[in-house]
């Protein structure tokens, strides 16, 4: 089994022969998984719920959070505490929460504690709830309150009667930081480096489908034209009609068989079409000849391979076709024509157009003999291996032969 050969049109092959996509393809790769990473990531950071705690004197918890309440003063000047008449006191408390850090922290809510005895009387940009010896504060849409947002502080109060002023509190506050990915610079940057990757890449796919578009145009005219010249070879001949395009195709089911890809499969399917055109040099009269040919003739006749070179010298279209005309009756033992090379020497298309050649000679009726009963066809391949015929090639045409597949299909 021959090694397999790269389709040089396949979309994988395009990509691996051009660097620059491969990097824009790794590049894409990596900034989309970094993207979803920090989507996921935020998500939930978002779901999750952080504290700042104030607990006699000891502050833990975020560091991006703090809480400051003014102590009511007693003093004419500052008018925000009073005594009743019956000895309670009364005073205005104004607590300012901050969030420094660069996002929205919501859903907070703030516990305090305050006096057992204490009545809350009034109170503004807030929702409060009174227990026992605690208060609980959370933000209101109305006040612009329920969000906190980056780098920015909001003022909330009450006032509360209580037998003594509280000169401080234990504070314990709870609530969400919402990150906003597109406002990481990390974020941005893989965002910005996916979408250019990707620009690339489908600017190359368009590209892509143009050559393909464009490379498959080609092979119909390529085709077309050698059809024309491989019917004009075979028409000088009666007992040869078709079998320029009866070698291509089985060229090309040998091909498949050993495990070439579909590009080798087209390119040696043209090559059978074109391994005879050096005949078009040969006189007619030791072409059609139906006797036995004398050595001069023979000498003519061979010489059609080196003709087929030289006239498909400059057809570079099909890369390796002058060398399938030049060398397809070379033989695996050296013994063939016109140099007489060997074995893996001989070029691998030249070695599968030679067994496919020769088999459309046995299986058609010639001039000289009629054509041979696949049971004789089977035993020349399996004697002619390693000596007319490269092993892997027969060995291909005898599985397809066995397994009792029409080969002209």
């Amino acid at each position: 089994m021959q090694t397999k050969i790269r389709h040089k049109n396949s979309i994988l092959f395009f990509i691996r022969k051009n660097k620059f996509i491969s990097v824009a393809g790794v590049i894409s790769l990596l900034s989309f998984l970094f993207i979803l990473y920090m989507l996921v990531h935020v998500f939930f950071q978002n779901k999750t719920y952080v504290s700042y705690i104030r607990e006699n004197g000891s502050v833990s918890g975020n560091k991006d959070l703090d809480i400051s309440m003014e102590i009511p003063l007693k003093n004419e000047k500052d008018k925000n505490c009073w005594q009743e008449s019956n000895g309670t006191w009364g005073g205005q408390y104004d607590i300012t929460i901050e969030n420094d850090s660069d996002y929205d922290f919501l859903d907070w809510s703030l516990v305090m504690a305050i006096p057992k005895e204490g009545r809350i009387d009034s109170s503004w940009n807030a929702d409060y709830i009174q227990t026992d010896g605690q208060l609980t504060i959370s933000g209101i849409d109305k006040a612009f309150t329920k969000n906190i947002h980056g780098h920015n502080t909001i003022k909330i109060g009450y006032v509360l009667y209580s037998d003594n002023l509280m000169v401080d509190s234990n504070f314990y506050l709870t609530g969400r930081f919402i990150r906003n990915p597109f406002k990481e610079v990390p974020f941005i940057v893989a965002l910005f480096a996916f979408g250019i990757s990707l620009i690339v890449i489908l600017v190359s796919l368009f590209f892509y489908r143009m050559m393909r578009q464009q490379a498959k145009l080609d092979d119909e005219k390529i085709e077309s034209l050698l059809k024309l010249c491989a019917s004009f070879i075979d028409t000088r001949d009666e007992y040869t009609k078709m079998h320029s395009t009866h070698v291509a195709e089985y060229s090309k089911m040998i091909a498949a068989e050993m495990g070439f890809d579909e590009e080798f499969q087209k390119n040696i399917y043209y090559m059978g079409m074109m391994h005879d055109v050096g005949k078009v040099l040969i006189p007619k009269e030791i072409l059609c000849k139906t006797a036995k040919l004398d050595d001069d003739e023979w000498r003519e006749m061979k010489r059609h391979t080196t003709y087929g070179g030289e006239i498909l010298e400059s057809f570079k279209f099909v890369k390796g076709i002058r060398e399938a005309a030049l060398y397809h009756h070379e033989r695996y033992d050296g013994k063939g024509y016109p140099e007489g090379l060997s074995g893996k020497a001989i070029p691998i298309h030249a070695r599968i157009i030679a067994v496919a050649d020769s088999y459309d000679a046995m299986h058609t009726n010639r001039s000289y003999r009629r054509h041979l009963s696949d049971e004789a066809i089977i035993s020349e391949l399996e004697k002619n291996k390693n000596l007319q015929f490269d092993p892997d090639a027969a060995d291909a045409l005898l599985r397809i032969l066995k397994s009792g597949k029409n080969i002209g299909e």
